[in-house]
């Protein structure tokens, strides 16, 4: 009884510190009492004399027996308390998983290495007759530390611009590093190498995991540099964008008043000499002329509105027509700033595309339309374009500081339980978008059309 529950322990201790190498990294699916938990039973399901842990054991057997089968059932273990507990896309499932459980072994062969040099004949008729047990509680506190060290150094972060790559060969380092792992533990067993060479390159190869850190690290500092780059010089464009069209409307208010003051005193002046007819006709003509607005689109949205105009003032510019369906969106309660990244960036996108066609071939389409839920359209001539997996294959050089823009959608998307999908076909990109209008929420779910 105290055998199995000592084993328990070490296991949830192992598994704690999984969890938090991997919080460091990826978000949690559930919070608080929930989560623990969840962490409590699996550790009960899983832990090393459990039933489940003993059939899966048994399963990792069709790879054969010794380092490879006990590799590979720990790795399974710690990847399904990953997916379990968190939400991460299933290659850094994989990825995490295996950099931590090559930092484990290794850990545990500087562990081994460091005490046969003190007690060489003790510790070898301890690994060979399998009665290791406080090895095995100084291994996983160890890891443990380690574990909460990473976790305090680096608290999880959101990477809206990150990328699964950043990974990927962190993972191929690691993974070699189980494989020399593996090889040194047999090398040990079978009296090749002694206690100081086991402790030496199990140093070097601990050394390398660390660095794997340092490079996922600084990826991910990397990665939210450029996307603060790129936000700087979105904002930038749009500041200037907002006071060219500011001067527009200015311009045309100006043009306005005077107008407005020729037009009166005109009117005065048949009004005083009682032409009455010629006032009505008067009138009727500045009707029939009265085609130049200020407001393009007028949806009763203070930020919609500024929003499209200004965005209609920059097509303009660069000879596109542009043209939108509006009814009344007063009523919208997405979030504006949500509202500024979604429309913001299509249409961006849109006036981008447009300008790489020759100037007769530009047309921008938007419709934005509130009923029981918002409906929002862009549809523009473009070059083609190639959609992968919900992703546009970018042209632009260098291809990893762009893609933001439509990546910013995704992410504000995911706030709300919202549909979108794209499409290119004869000339035309469409991006269409259906979307409760809700406040955002962090447990809402958007949906690619496949």
């Amino acid at each position: 009884m105290i055998e199995h529950l000592a084993v328990a322990i070490v296991s949830a201790i192992a598994f704690l510190g999984a969890i938090l190498l991997y919080g460091a990294f990826s978000p949690r699916r559930l919070e608080g009492w929930k989560f623990w938990l969840c962490f409590a039973a699996y550790c009960v399901l899983m832990e090393g004399n459990g039933f489940l842990a003993n059939e899966l054991f048994s399963v990792c057997g069709a790879v054969g027996d010794g380092v490879g089968r006990q590799t590979l059932y720990n790795v399974i273990r710690y990847a399904l308390l990953y997916a379990l507990l968190f939400r991460e896309r299933p290659v850094i499932y994989l990825s995490v998983t295996v950099i931590f459980y090559s930092w484990a072994c290794c850990i545990e062969n500087l562990v081994v290495g460091a005490i046969l040099i003190f007690q060489d004949d003790a510790i070898r008729l301890a690994v060979e007759y399998h009665e290791r047990g406080w090895l095995i509680w100084i291994n996983e506190l160890l890891i443990l530390c380690g574990c909460a060290i990473i976790s305090k150094a680096h608290p999880y972060q959101p990477q809206s611009h990150g990328s699964q790559n950043r990974f990927t060969i962190p993972a191929i380092i690691s993974l070699v590093s189980i494989v020399m792992t593996g090889r040194l533990q047999n090398g040990y067993y079978q009296g090749e190498i002694n206690g100081a060479f086991l402790l030496y390159f199990a140093a070097v190869l601990l050394f390398s995991d660390v660095m794997t850190f340092v490079l996922i690290v600084w990826n991910e500092k990397d990665e939210r540099l450029k996307g603060e780059n790129l936000t700087l010089t979105a904002r930038a464009r749009t500041q200037a964008e907002s006071i060219e069209a500011l001067s527009a409307a200015y311009a045309a208010q100006r043009k306005l008043t005077h107008d407005f003051n020729a037009h009166l005193a005109t009117l005065s002046s048949y009004l005083e000499n009682r032409q009455i007819k010629d006032a009505q006709d008067y009138i009727a003509t500045l009707r029939e002329h009265q085609t130049d607005r200020i407001l393009i689109a007028n949806t009763h949205n203070s930020t919609i509105d500024a929003l499209l105009n200004q965005k209609a003032q920059v097509a303009k510019k660069n000879n596109i027509d542009i043209r939108f369906k509006v009814n009344d969106l007063s009523g919208i309660k997405v979030a504006p700033m949500d509202l500024v990244i979604i429309i913001g960036n299509l249409l961006d996108n849109a006036i981008e595309a447009c300008v790489k066609l020759p100037a007769t071939e530009r047309e921008i389409y938007a419709q934005l339309l509130l009923k029981d839920t918002l409906f929002l359209s862009f549809r523009n001539t473009s070059p083609p374009v190639e959609i992968v997996n919900s992703y546009i294959a970018t042209t632009k050089k260098p291809p990893d500081l762009h893609g933001f823009g439509l990546q910013n959608v995704k992410t504000a998307l995911k706030k709300y339980d919202s549909f979108y999908d794209m499409a290119y076909e004869d000339g035309y990109f469409a991006f269409t978008i259906e979307m409760e209008n809700d406040l955002p929420s962090a447990t809402k779910n958007s949906f690619f059309a496949t």
